[in-house]
């Protein structure tokens, strides 16, 4: 008898909770029908402050959802952060429903989500027009956990995050995507107008199916998009580059390797950080794979011309230095490397002059080897000369052809040069 009592007790008191609860909600149901969305948020923080969510009616934890949802949304008003809360509440009614016999609200949520997906899109497009790139990847990034079916968008976030350099937001995004196993790859459905002969492109095979069988078109056929898999990785491998963590970023090149070994923006970033490692023979290995791939690359010639003078080796590098200008005869950093290439032979012309005694044969040695070292100072001179013509502003070549006039005791250029190089400076 005790027992029963008791069970009435808990019962009664369960039944006025269960009231309150309804009635609290009846009030934020009254706030969204007057566009009052803060009261509406105040009176949901009320009741969550109150009662415990998970120990609620699930009628009622399902209506609790809907209405938070609803006041987030804000018919359409709310900001990023606002219609993230709305998107976790809605998502939250579909899948309390799903587990129970009770589908009131799903149908009315549904709806709603493919409105937020429609503003997300839109507004990620228009921030792109003004170049406002965080504001247009995070719009997009909204649009994936409306639709996450739709990874696209999320790698569009990436690529805008890269772009506004972002880095860590894009790294979490690419890693998102590596993790689903991203490829990027869609099916384009293609069908030919009968009365035009023009091959046209529809949204959907289904859609496409209405105009064969309607007639209008014929020929259908379906392409796929290349696989952006690749991409992702060799990006990833770039962030984690920019971010000095060469470790994590060649473990990423290595997984792209697996798909395309030979890309040359892959070897050309393994190169660059293989080089910055001090890996001089591992960088050159690359470069020279990736002239193999791009032979008229005036960049990487020019690249193993400098790696091959930095292991002292003058003939090598004169010969990738030449093969560049050769390429591209405006290409003044060959131009530069090649004349102070030639400079250096100097070096040993000097002492063999600071060697000579004061005997007859030794002055006589001495005017062969100013002959010599005045031939070697023109021979610069041409290539200094190239790039003054080209770029009268370069200012590194304008240092050389003063320092060689003055070597060659040509007091008029060597004051005309000076007086450049101080206006350059100033």
């Amino acid at each position: 008898m005790k027992n029963f009592k008791l069970l009435l007790i808990l019962f009664s008191l369960l039944s006025i909770s269960t009231f309150s609860q309804k009635k609290e909600l009846k009030s934020v149901e009254k706030a969204l029908k007057a566009n009052d969305f803060t009261t509406a948020k105040e009176n949901l923080s009320n009741i969550s402050s109150t009662y415990d969510l998970e120990s609620l009616d699930k009628k009622i934890k399902i209506k609790y959802h809907y209405l938070r949802g609803m006041s987030y949304y804000a018919n359409g008003e709310s900001d990023l952060s606002d219609s993230y809360s709305a998107l976790d509440d809605f998502n939250l009614v579909i899948k309390l429903e799903e587990e129970s016999s009770y589908k009131t609200y799903s149908e009315k949520v549904n709806p709603l989500k493919t409105a937020m997906l429609n503003k997300f899109v839109e507004n990620a497009k228009g921030a792109l027009d003004i170049k406002d790139y965080k504001t247009s990847y995070l719009n997009l990034e909204s649009a994936y956990r409306v639709s996450s079916r739709d990874t696209l968008y999320l790698y569009n976030a990436a690529l805008l995050a890269t772009e506004n350099k972002d880095f860590d937001v894009a790294l979490n995004y690419y890693e998102e995507l590596d993790n689903i196993g991203f490829t990027g790859v869609t099916t384009n459905y293609y069908a030919t107008e009968v009365e035009t002969g023009i091959e046209q492109s529809f949204t959907s095979e289904s859609n496409r199916n209405l105009f064969v069988k309607a007639g209008t078109h014929k020929d259908e056929r379906d392409e796929l998009t290349e696989s952006v898999q690749l991409n992702v990785l060799r990006s990833m491998a770039a962030i984690y580059k920019e971010k000095e963590n060469s470790s994590r970023a060649l473990e990423y090149i290595e997984k792209a390797k697996l798909i395309n070994e030979s890309d040359i923006s892959l070897i050309l970033l393994e190169a660059n950080i293989r080089w910055g490692l001090g890996e001089v023979e591992n960088y050159r290995l690359l470069i020279s794979k990736a002239l193999e791939i791009d032979p008229t690359n005036v960049d990487l010639i020019y690249n193993l011309g400098a790696i091959s003078n930095i292991n002292n080796d003058p003939k090598a590098a004169a010969v990738f230095f030449e093969r560049a200008i050769a390429l591209d005869p405006k290409f003044s950093k060959a131009y530069l490397s090649m004349g102070n290439l030639i400079l250096k032979e100097q070096d040993p012309i000097a002492e063999k002059m600071d060697g000579l005694g004061y005997s007859q044969a030794d002055y006589d040695k001495y005017d062969e080897l100013a002959i010599e070292l005045e031939s070697v100072q023109r021979r610069a001179l041409e290539y200094f000369l190239a790039v003054f013509e080209f770029e009268p502003n370069n200012i590194e070549a304008v240092k050389n052809l003063k320092n060689v006039y003055g070597a060659l005791g040509d007091e008029e250029n060597f004051k005309l040069m000076e007086e450049i190089v101080k206006k350059l400076e100033n």
